[in-house]
C-alpha cells in the first residue's frame, strides 16, 4: 500500500452565504430534520426506486451502525408511493450477530409516532419515529421489524455480502414485528435477480423503507458521503462489509471523542450527479433521482450532518444503453450547484476526484474525467480535496485502477475497486480533511 497521498485543500474557511430556498421534498403530514438537537445519523440507506407491494408479512432489517449509539429514531420514507404507507407496527432490537434474525432477549422495543403505535405516511412523504431506548456500539447490527402489509414499498439494494448488514428477513405470513426468537423469519437466502423481491426469505443487501437512522452519539457530527456505486460498494468482493466508508468510519472512531465523526453513506449504484435520463434504466427503479435533486432528501434533512463528501460523476461521463455520455461541463455545473446550496445550509463540501474508469486515453469518457478531475483539483469550488484518482489508478496506466485493487468488469465496464481498493479509499484519506469541524478546542 502507498503512503497516503496528499490532502489538497482549498485555503478557506469562510462559508458561503448564497441565499436559496430549497424545494421542500417531503409532503404535508412528513417530517424534515430530525427535530431533537445534539444526534447525528448512524446509519443510512438512499431509497433508490419503487418495489412494488409488500405482502402481508413483516420484514426485519438488519442495519450496522457507524458509531456507538443510543436513544435510536428511525426516518420510513414512502418517497415512491402512489398510495399512503401504513405501518401496523415497527420495533426495533439488537440481533444476536448480523446473519441471523434472533434477537436479545429483552432488546426488542416496539417504536412509536408521536405516541400512536401506528402511523399512515402520505406519497412521497418521510416520518421520524419517536426515539427507542436501544444502546449499541459501533459495528453492531440493528434490527427494524416493519409491519406494513399492502403497502406501496420504495427500496434500496446495497452490493450483498452474504449474511453481513445491511440485509433484509421477509418473514411467513403475518405481524411477528415483537417476534425475538427469529423463528418466523426463515434465513434461506433468496436470489435477488427479478422484481418484485418479495419472496419469504433473507434478502441480501435489500432494505425497505428505512432510509435514516439517528442516534445521541459521542460524535461531534455527521459525514454524509453522496455518490454512486464506488461508494456503495458494488463488487467490492473481500472481506464482508469492507467499503471504503466503513473504512473511514472504524478510523474517524479510533479519535479522541472531540475528533469524533459518524459516517453516512448515502450512495446509490447507478446514480448521476447532474440531471438527465439515467444511462442504464427508463422507469426509475433502481438508481435513483441524480445527486442534485436528492440533496434535500439524503443531505440537508439528515440530522447532525456537517459536511458531504462527494464523489459521483463516472454515470454521467460513462454513458449507457438509455443515454450518451454527458460533457463534462454538464458534471460539474451539478457539483457546483450542490456546492452553492450546501454552503447556503452551513454544509462544508469535500470533492472526491473520479477513479479510473479503464477506459484508454482518447475515448470521450477519459477524456472528460480528466477534465472534470482538472476542475474539482484547482477550481477551489470545494473546501477540500480528497485524490480518490491519485489512490488507485495503475502507475502505469493511469487510465485505469491498479490491477490487484480492481473488481472484474461489470457490462465492459471497468468502473471499480474490489475489498482491496475499498481499504486503499478509505485508509489513504488524510483525516485533516476534517479539521474543519473538530474545533479550536480539539
Amino acid at each position: 500500500m502507498r503512503a497516503p497521498t496528499p490532502l489538497i485543500r482549498r485555503g478557506i474557511t469562510a462559508i458561503a452565504t448564497v441565499a436559496l430556498v430549497l424545494p421542500l421534498s417531503v409532503q404535508a403530514g412528513a417530517a424534515g430534520p430530525d427535530p431533537q438537537q445534539a444526534r447525528s445519523t448512524v446509519w443510512q440507506g438512499a431509497l433508490a426506486g419503487p418495489q412494488g407491494t409488500s405482502p402481508d408479512v413483516t420484514v426485519r432489517q438488519v442495519l450496522m451502525v457507524s458509531t456507538d449509539a443510543r436513544s435510536l429514531r428511525v426516518r420510513f420514507s414512502n418517497h415512491f408511493g402512489t398510495t399512503a404507507l401504513i405501518i401496523k407496527q415497527a420495533w426495533a432490537g439488537k440481533p444476536v450477530a448480523s446473519s441471523t434474525a434472533r434477537l436479545l432477549p429483552g432488546s426488542n422495543v416496539r417504536m412509536t409516532f408521536g405516541g400512536r403505535g401506528s402511523v399512515s405516511i402520505p406519497p412521497g412523504g418521510q416520518l421520524w419515529s419517536d426515539a427507542v431506548v436501544v444502546h449499541v456500539r459501533a459495528g453492531d447490527p440493528v434490527a427494524i421489524s416493519v409491519y406494513a402489509p399492502n403497502a406501496p414499498i420504495s427500496s434500496k439494494n446495497f452490493f450483498a455480502y452474504a449474511y453481513a448488514a445491511p440485509g433484509m428477513y421477509i418473514s411467513t405470513p403475518g405481524n411477528h414485528a415483537r417476534d425475538v426468537s427469529g423463528r418466523a423469519f426463515p434465513a434461506l437466502t433468496v436470489d435477488d435477480t427479478d422484481y418484485p423481491l418479495t419472496n419469504t426469505g433473507y434478502h441480501p443487501g435489500q432494505v425497505w423503507w428505512t432510509d435514516v437512522v439517528s442516534a445521541r452519539t459521542p460524535s461531534r457530527g455527521t459525514v454524509v458521503v453522496l455518490g454512486d456505486s464506488v461508494s456503495d460498494g458494488f463488487l467490492a468482493y473481500g472481506p464482508p462489509g469492507q467499503r471504503w466508508t466503513d473504512v473511514l468510519a472504524t478510523r474517524l472512531n479510533a479519535l479522541p471523542a472531540a475528533r469524533r465523526l459518524s459516517v453516512s453513506n448515502a450512495a446509490i449504484s447507478g446514480n448521476t450527479v447532474s440531471r438527465q435520463q439515467n444511462p442504464y434504466e427508463l422507469d426509475a427503479a433502481c438508481c435513483g433521482p441524480p445527486a442534485v435533486e436528492r440533496l434535500w432528501r439524503d443531505v440537508v434533512s439528515v440530522p447532525g450532518v456537517r459536511a458531504i463528501i462527494l464523489l459521483e460523476g463516472t454515470n454521467d461521463i460513462g454513458g449507457g444503453p438509455f443515454a450518451p455520455p454527458s460533457p463534462p461541463d454538464q458534471v460539474t455545473a451539478a457539483m457546483r450547484d450542490i456546492v452553492q446550496r450546501a454552503h447556503a445550509r452551513g454544509i462544508l463540501v469535500i470533492g472526491g476526484t473520479l477513479i479510473p474508469m479503464g477506459k484508454e486515453p482518447g475515448t470521450v469518457q477519459e477524456v472528460s474525467r480528466q477534465a472534470v478531475n482538472d476542475w474539482i483539483r484547482t477550481s477551489r469550488t470545494f473546501d477540500e480535496v480528497i485524490d480518490f484518482d491519485a489512490m488507485v489508478r495503475d502507475p502505469t496506466a493511469p487510465w485505469r485502477i491498479y490491477p490487484a485493487w480492481a473488481a472484474p468488469a461489470f457490462n465492459g465496464n471497468a468502473y471499480h475497486p474490489n475489498a482491496m481498493g475499498h481499504t486503499v479509499m478509505g485508509q489513504e484519506i488524510a483525516l485533516g480533511v476534517f479539521r474543519d469541524l473538530w474545533g479550536a478546542d480539539s
